[in-house]
Formats: C-alpha cells, sequence, structure tokens
C-alpha cells in the first residue's frame, strides 16, 4: 500500500475557481530567472581518516541491538514526511569500547565502530564536542564522513554528522600534537540514526526502485535539462525519527548565491530539524533511463543548516532554509510570483519515495480548499494541479512546481491517497501546491536580499539547571546594532521549553533591546542535557543565535560493575570468576543487556544472575566460568540497563584478564 505525502481529505465535490483581485496600483514584481553558481562551494572531506590512510585494522565494536519492537513500529507509522529512520539513543559510557593506537607514521589516534544492524545508513549525533584542533571522521572503510573540528558545525559542541551507507560507522579522533591522549575523547556519542534497509530503494544502489512504475526520468526531457540540477533530496532528523523530503536551491535577485534552498513547511519547521539536514543534488541517472544510480556517490551539501522562515499548512506551507554551502555546478531557480491561470502547463521535478529524480507534466486545474490530515489547506494558498504524465508520491513533499524550465511557481504539498490504490492507480491525479505568490511576501526580504544592518546579542550562551521540575532563576541578553537608522528585528524560540518575553521590535545604534529567557521545566520528561538557540532576525542578514542549554537532574542510578578476582588464573583446565553489578547512586535498576566481547548474552541475564533487578544499593553476582579453550587475554563485558523511576538508560564496559 503507497501513502501519498500528506494525505488530502477532498470530498466528493464540484471543483470551484477562485480569484482575487490585485489591489488597485499594485505592481508584481518582475519574474526572476534561473542562475548557474560556478563558485567554489565547501567541503569538509580533506585528508583521509587514519584508519584509511595508514589501512588499520577494524576497532572494538559497540554493536547495538537489533531494532526493538517500538522502535519497528515507529518507523511503520505514516505522516507528512516520508519518514526512513529512527533515533537511537547511546550513553556517554559507550566511549569505553574506544581504543588509543600509537599509527607507523608516530600519530595518536582513538578508534571505536558502531554498529546497528540492518541500517542502510548512519548518522551519528555529538554532543559536547571540543577537540580543539583536533579531527574527528566518521567512515565504513570507504565513506567518508568529516573531518570535524573545534566544537563542531555550529560551534557549540552539538551536532550531526552526515551520512555514512553502511550498518556500522567507525570513529576516529587525532587530536592536535600537543593535546593529551590515552584519556577519553573530548566529545559525547549521544546518539546515532538508523535509516532502515528493509526498503529497496533506501540502498545505495543495486536495489530495485522502489519509487511506482509511471514515474518518467527527466533525463528524458532535453528542454527541461536546465532545471534537474537545482533539485536536491533532503535528508534530515526530526522528533526523534529521520525523513527525507525534496527542495530547489533558490536564487536571490541580485544572484548573491546565498545557499537558500526552498521546500515544504511541513518538511522543515524548526531550527532543530534544519541542524540536521544534508541536501544530495545529483542522485539522479547520468542518461535517460541509465542504470539506478548511487546517492552515496551523489555530490551533497554538508550536514547542519539554519531555518530563515516558514509556514505552516493553513498559511501556504513554505520554508526557506539556509544552508552551509551549494556545491558548484548546481542552478539556483528563479521564481515568478504571477499565478499561472487555469489550464496552464506545469512542471515538477522531485524525490518519490526516496528514489532519484523524477519528473511529472500536468496543468492547473481548478481550486479547491482542502482538509489535509486534519489542516485546511486554504484554495487562494495552493495550485491543484492534475498529472497527464508521472506522478508524486511520499519523499516529493516540498519540490518546486516548475511554470518554464527552472522558474519556481509553487512548493509540493498534498496529494491523492487511497487504501486500496498505487499512486500510479489514482485517476485522475491531482496535487496541491503551496503558491510561491503567498510565500513571496514572508520572504520577500532574504530573496530581493534587502540591505540591512546585523542586530546582534551580547551574550552566546545561557545555560540553566532544572531539578525536580521547579522553574529556575529567568536569564537575558542584551540586543543592539550599530546602525544609526532604525533596525527591526525578529525573535524565535527554537524550543517548546523555551520561553521569550519579546518576539519583535526595533532598535537603533543609540537604543538596545532587552530579551528575557525562562526556562519551562514541565516539558522535560527525562534528566539529561537539553540544548536549542534563540534565533535572532534582522533582515536579510545572517541569522544569529543564543545558545541555550538546560541539564535536567533526577535521582539516578550508579551500577558499578565489578570482578573477583580481577585477574583470573587456570585451575583445573578452567578460569572461575564472580562479576557483581553493584548500585550506589540510591535508585533501582534493571539490566536489559550483556555482552561478551561482543557476543550477545542478554537471553542469559536471568539465569546468570538468578534476576535482572538491582535493588537501591543493592548488588546482583553471577558465578561464571570458562573452559580452557577459551581465549585468554581481556576479556570485555558490557552491560545496559534503564533505571525503575525515570526511564534514564546507562551502560557499562569492563574487563577481566584471564592468565
Amino acid at each position: 500500500m503507497r501513502r501519498s505525502f500528506l494525505r488530502a481529505l477532498i470530498a466528493a465535490m464540484p471543483l470551484v475557481a477562485v480569484a482575487f483581485p490585485q489591489a488597485a496600483g499594485a505592481q508584481t514584481p518582475p519574474r526572476k530567472d534561473p542562475a548557474v553558481y560556478t563558485g567554489a562551494g565547501t567541503s569538509r572531506v580533506g585528508v583521509p581518516p587514519p584508519g584509511i590512510r595508514l589501512a588499520l585494522s577494524a576497532p572494538r565494536e559497540f554493536a547495538l541491538a537489533s531494532l526493538t519492537r517500538r522502535e519497528r513500529e515507529r518507523l511503520g507509522g505514516h505522516g507528512p514526511k516520508l519518514k526512513v529512520g529512527v533515533h537511537r539513543t547511546l550513553n556517554a559510557d559507550i566511549r569505553g569500547t574506544g581504543d588509543w593506537q600509537t599509527t607507523a607514521d608516530g600519530s595518536n589516534v582513538w578508534r571505536m565502530s558502531v554498529r546497528s544492524p540492518g541500517a542502510a545508513a548512519i548518522r551519528v549525533e555529538f554532543r559536547n564536542f571540543a577537540v580543539g584542533k583536533g579531527q574527528v571522521w566518521l567512515h565504513d572503510g570507504v565513506n567518508v564522513a568529516g573531518p570535524y573540528t573545534g566544537t563542531g558545525v555550529f560551534e557549540d559542541g552539538h551536532f550531526w554528522s552526515d551520512s555514512v551507507p553502511s550498518e556500522f560507522v567507525i570513529i576516529e579522533y587525532q587530536p592536535a600534537p600537543d593535546a593529551p591522549t590515552g584519556t577519553t575523547p573530548p566529545f559525547e556519542i549521544a546518539g546515532v540514526t538508523h535509516r532502515q534497509a528493509t526498503v529497496a530503494a533506501f540502498q545505495d544502489g543495486g536495489a530495485p526502485n522502489t519509487a511506482d512504475t509511471c514515474h518518467l526520468d527527466p533525463n528524458c526531457y532535453p528542454d527541461w535539462a536546465p532545471a534537474i540540477s537545482m533539485i536536491g533530496q533532503l535528508d534530515f532528523v526530526d522528533g526523534g525519527d529521520e525523513f527525507l523530503c525534496s527542495g530547489s536551491a533558490i536564487s536571490t535577485r541580485d544572484n548573491s548565491f546565498k545557499p537558500y534552498l526552498l521546500t515544504a513547511g511541513h518538511c522543515i519547521n524548526n531550527e532543530a530539524a534544519a541542524r540536521t539536514l544534508q541536501v544530495f543534488w545529483t542522485y539522479q541517472t547520468k542518461s535517460c533511463g541509465g542504470p539506478a544510480p548511487y546517492r552515496s556517490t551523489s555530490i551533497s551539501s554538508p550536514a547542519g543548516a539554519h531555518l530563515v522562515d516558514y509556514g505552516t499548512i493553513e498559511n501556504g506551507d513554505y520554508s526557506l532554509v539556509l544552508l552551509q554551502s551549494i556545491p558548484s555546478g548546481v542552478t539556483f531557480s528563479g521564481w515568478d510570483i504571477s499565478d499561472p491561470p487555469i489550464g496552464t502547463a506545469l512542471v515538477g521535478i522531485h524525490h518519490p519515495m526516496g528514489s532519484w529524480k523524477r519528473i511529472s507534466f500536468g496543468q492547473r486545474v481548478a481550486d479547491q480548499e482542502v482538509n489535509v490530515e486534519g489542516d485546511d489547506a486554504p484554495a487562494a494558498m495552493y495550485f491543484h494541479i492534475q498529472w497527464n504524465g508521472g506522478r508524486t508520491e511520499p519523499g516529493s513533499s516540498g519540490s518546486p512546481l516548475f511554470s518554464s524550465p527552472g522558474v519556481i511557481t509553487g512548493t509540493l504539498t498534498y496529494g491523492p491517497y487511497s487504501p486500496d490504490l498505487s499512486a500510479c492507480e489514482i485517476t485522475p491525479a491531482i496535487d496541491g501546491y503551496g503558491r510561491f505568490s503567498n510565500a513571496y511576501p514572508h520572504l520577500k526580504t532574504y530573496l530581493e536580499n534587502l540591505p540591512t544592518a546585523l542586530v546582534s546579542p551580547d551574550r552566546t550562551s545561557l545555560s540553566f539547571s532544572v531539578a525536580g521540575h521547579a522553574a529556575p532563576t529567568g536569564q537575558s541578553f542584551r540586543l543592539t546594532t550599530q546602525d544609526s537608522s532604525q533596525i527591526t528585528y525578529k525573535l524565535r524560540a527554537d524550543a517548546p521549553w523555551i520561553q521569550i518575553n519579546s518576539i519583535a521590535g526595533t532598535i537603533t545604534s543609540g537604543s538596545s533591546a532587552q530579551i528575557g529567557v525562562t526556562i519551562d521545566p514541565t516539558k522535560f520528561d527525562q534528566p539529561g542535557q537539553y540544548t536549542s538557540t534563540v534565533t535572532i532576525l534582522s533582515g536579510a542578514a545572517a541569522p544569529q543565535f543564543v545558545n541555550i542549554s538546560v541539564t535536567v537532574t533526577a535521582p539516578q542510578s550508579n551500577v558499578i560493575e565489578s570482578f573477583t578476582p580481577g585477574t583470573v588464573y587456570q585451575s583445573a583446565g578452567q578460569w572461575s570468576f564472580q562479576v557483581t553489578l553493584a548500585e550506589t547512586g540510591g535508585v533501582g535498576t534493571t539490566v536489559t543487556s550483556m555482552k561478551i566481547n561482543g557476543t550477545d548474552y542478554s537471553s542469559n541475564l536471568a539465569s546468570f544472575f538468578s534476576g535482572t533487578h538491582i535493588p537501591a544499593k543493592g548488588s546482583i553476582s553471577a558465578p561464571l566460568t570458562a573452559p580452557s579453550s577459551f581465549p585468554s587475554g581481556q576479556i570485555y563485558f558490557e552491560f545496559s540497563g534503564v533505571d525503575d523511576s525515570t526511564g534514564a538508560h546507562w551502560y557499562r564496559v569492563a574487563a577481566v584478564t584471564l592468565m
């Protein structure tokens, strides 16, 4: 069964054209034509990681269990975006899996591997990242992400890596020459995304295509060749899941080539999601009817962007995102705010079902107000397009509607849905596109690249502590500008737990604005470290940010792993020892998994320890024996668990030596 990007619940009623007269004297801005970017762009990939450069052996691996039932259910859910992966939270203690080694060239490197069985691709979430002049890479032996340096992509210690198309990822840290080695690396591996591999189109190359059979290859239509390179596949993390959408590079009036991307508001509508965004620009066939391409070889913009502005479905469903860079050769689309008349031939280019680029041909038909999964899409804000060649599917959301090659007139929001038919079997196939003419007034400042002055905060970070759901004392920062004229600014709280006392205002060089920030403790249901931002926008100036961090504390268990004896000598043809897990934090907890040298013994937990629950200030022990045939040396034990009261997860690793 196929579902559309957004299900449009269209009532059985005649379509009604809705026309709105233009205000007397109003002038329509002229059409903006596309422009090809020939600059250098940027890329993080420089010197290969030591593991590839020096052909190092595989490092020790932290292997996650297969997806749980709950995780599989999350992947199976349907919604307005194409869901392709889940976020798997990790404990900072997994760094204990890593090892330091001195390489043949005399450098020191810390290495470990993380595996999520069955994943088609993995992305890594870093927190408290502070490597200075050191470098961190991620790779699978072939595909490389990084290097990442300093305090990360956003200079606040928190970011998501680029995607690595494998079920495992090797993490390598090479410190600066004067940095200490042999210690815990100066970053936390907070989590990974597991991108599902059971859907064939999400496997990079060599797999059957899962887009429907009636899709068309844009390379077969030479007139539309200029528009192909404008389209990118969007890969991002939002609310604990990984999604795919489509979008387009979009040009400013003066061809400044600021790396703006236009997509749908239901795709990217918060700063946290924008900061995870990676865009793949050349995921397409090389020629008409050519072989299935590999996304992993596609040219991409590196992960990490900023949300500039967006509108909900009720407001036209648009989103403007500022990327770090767009590679050379990508064409920035033009745009036209003149609505094409009913009957006009129009074209869409997009990534259906997460597959490579396709093209669709249709024409505008009469407008109608539609309910899109509970949200009203007003007729005056959307075009209805009826396809006569090709279709769109989940993953096509956010792709542009073109009035001529490379000139945007709309952005894809919704399409038809039937529980009994595939996308190609639905007739007539009518999609809804948010009108660019509706988005333009909100995006005009950026796309016209209007001159403005920077509004800056006097502080770039605020830190709060929440204990026992008590609200912490509020803090503030001050906004200033160097411009003597009156400058308008807008503020956006980028997390539901951030509250600000003002969302807009004006200042001059002779005045300032005091902005109060408070934290809503009721929004936190787990202890831990939370980070977000307050975004400051002033015209077309680059967004400014105040980083907000909150440490939420609650009583947590502290499990200590020990062995008796610490070094085990063989006796009577076997090794005998006892492993003990002791809780010292005063919170009961349950052990959920156990691995010995990477082999999963979780099913033996209850029998080894006569139970899996550790009471507060209590302990459980397991007497173990190993035959003489068992390899001697260090034997690594890994344990994971969850606390009774808070549901907080923990992980421990320790080693016993068999002599």
